[in-house]
């Protein structure tokens, strides 16, 4: 009798207990959501007025049409030179001539995975993916043009934004590459 009481009380607790439990709602994905980080390699600063040059690198391989690419490219290079000169820095097109480098490059998560991104590139903010939206990466760094030194590298996911004019484009790209060098500039 006491066994059966027992068991009773065990078997009305567990479906008392699993009654309890409640399954949190997945947050809707935010299509402006980005994912940031960055890594300072090694304490090199330089001062205002410094000369870069930007060091743009490809995917072998793009889903997008050659003229797409070129327009993305041309977008952040944009970006990259204004918030650079709007800290007193100084673009030149003559690389021999430059203290710094930047290098950066761009790709959709269909051509460049997370793991190729951490493996050839050493960070990845972590952005998870989404089966609604198409995740891309910019990844940036400031080389030592003396050295040949990597000093800094950020990297920026978001979620592709493909039906949006070249002016709120333009303003998105410059508010991305703004967020990411703060990073650098907080450090330097």
């Amino acid at each position: 009798m006491k066994k059966n009481i027992s068991f009773a009380v065990a078997l009305f607790s567990c479906l008392f207990v699993s009654a309890c439990v409640t399954v949190p709602q997945e947050k809707p994905v935010n299509k402006n959501q980005l994912a940031i980080s960055s890594v300072r390699d090694i304490p090199i600063s330089y001062a205002q007025g410094s000369q870069f040059s930007l060091a743009p690198k490809y995917v072998k391989e793009t889903s997008l049409k050659p003229e797409q690419t070129q327009a993305a490219y041309k977008f952040y290079a944009n970006a990259i030179v204004a918030d650079l000169k709007k800290h007193g820095y100084r673009n030149t097109d003559d690389a021999s001539n430059s203290v710094f480098h930047v290098g950066f490059g761009i790709a959709l998560a269909s051509d460049l995975s997370d793991e190729t991104i951490n493996d050839k590139f050493g960070i990845t903010p972590g952005l998870p993916d989404n089966d609604e939206f198409r995740k891309g990466s910019f990844l940036i760094y400031i080389e030592d043009a003396l050295t040949g030194d990597k000093v800094w590298r950020g990297a920026v996911q978001g979620f592709a934004h493909e039906d949006i004019s070249d002016a709120e484009r333009e303003q998105r790209t410059a508010a991305i590459v703004s967020r990411v060098m703060k990073q650098f500039y907080a450090t330097n």
